[in-house]
């Protein structure tokens, strides 16, 4: 059998069914005189969540197995059959000889290294995600650690290997966003924070949603966590980037033994970053005509190109148009569409609607 252990990986509650009829008592804690091995688990409290290794399903490797402990110097440490040479480990420094250090799997699907005698936390698996996004892990950068937690695909189904995709939350901006990359292309943005969710996804912010997030910006972290809407409903529910550039949302309930897709991003084409370039809008038609056109008092950059159906160069401005910009009383009102990204924009929020308006047209590029 094959063996893989990433920080955080987590064998979720649709195959503990299956699993915990194999044991006669069940382990959420590892010590260093109580490591698990290949064809053990360690399993939460409440029998929500477990850890393990697994098999790969193309995997032609299937000969070695692992084994999972706390070294002498409180590390949490991955070896082969061995165990002479270890494959990962946490890495941490602590002083403390004395107290006793113990990793324990939380009903939460955390895995934490800790000081037995002080519960100081010294490391856990929510700050090093892979490709799921679980309920109350955070996702963002820890300004006092310097920690920036984001998500990657697997390179396949089959190889957890890190993958083309990763899902980070952009802390450039006074305005943050979620970001999807393809490699250091950016792929889909979620828009910006409105206040109750993102405004590029309309389903989070409203309350037909099983989800509710949060985001915290202030001098200590810029991050997301999101937990249920409704905390007394019998449900579980992840995140997960998958190899493909697609973010699903899947639910289950507690006694079912299946995974539902509630949701994925991008939703279709114009969900693609940058599909109709600057100042273009994009909108998905049923018929032959193209979904891209350009903004009020804009045109395409190039006739040629638009006419082929290629629209990534965008739009600009009309002859004339910054006269008529700074000559004009009121704004275009524009449905439907996200905020322009703004990355590296900068927000004044002591500003008035009136005093952005004269801003904006003494300024028309």
């Amino acid at each position: 059998m094959i063996m893989y252990f990433t920080k955080g990986f987590l064998l979720l509650h649709t195959l503990l069914v299956l699993l915990l009829s194999q044991f006669d008592t069940l382990q959420d804690t590892l010590t260093t005189s109580k490591p698990i091995r290949d064809g053990d688990l360690l399993v939460s409290k409440g029998e929500t969540f477990a850890l393990g290794f697994f098999t790969l399903g193309e995997s032609t490797n299937r000969d070695t197995s692992g084994v999972l402990s706390i070294d002498l110097h409180g590390n949490l440490v991955l070896y082969g059959e061995d165990r002479k040479k270890s494959i990962w480990s946490t890495n941490i420094v602590t002083n403390s000889n004395d107290n006793i250090i113990l990793a324990q799997l939380t009903d939460s699907g955390n895995l934490v290294l800790f000081l037995n005698e002080t519960s100081e936390v010294l490391w856990q698996s929510f700050d090093y995600p892979t490709d799921s996004f679980l309920q109350g892990m955070k996702l963002g950068l820890d300004r006092t650690t310097g920690l920036n937690r984001i998500l990657t695909s697997w390179k396949s189904k089959d190889d957890p290997g890190i993958g083309n995709f990763s899902f980070i939350l952009n802390t450039n901006s006074s305005c943050p966003e979620l970001f999807l990359y393809k490699g250091n292309i950016l792929w889909w943005r979620s828009g910006h924070w409105n206040g109750i969710g993102w405004s590029g996804i309309p389903t989070l912010s409203s309350n037909d949603s099983v989800m509710n997030f949060n985001l915290f910006n202030n001098e200590y972290e810029t991050s997301t966590v999101w937990g249920l809407r409704y905390p007394g409903a019998s449900l579980f529910s992840r995140l997960v980037v998958n190899g493909f550039g697609s973010i699903h949302r899947f639910v289950s309930a507690i006694s079912d033994q299946e995974w539902d897709i509630l949701g994925t991003v991008p939703l279709d084409r114009c969900d693609n970053y940058g599909k109709c370039g600057a100042f273009g809008k994009c909108q998905v038609q049923n018929g032959t005509e193209f979904e891209c056109t350009c903004l009020p008092g804009f045109e395409p950059r190039s006739p040629s190109e638009w006419s082929a159906r290629n629209a990534t160069s965008g739009c600009v401005k009309k002859h004339g148009g910054a006269s008529i910009c700074k000559s004009v009383a009121e704004f275009v009102k524009v449905e439907n569409v996200k905020f322009p990204d703004s990355s590296f924009a900068r927000v004044d929020e002591k500003l008035s609607l009136k005093e952005c308006e004269r801003r904006c047209l003494e300024n028309c590029s």
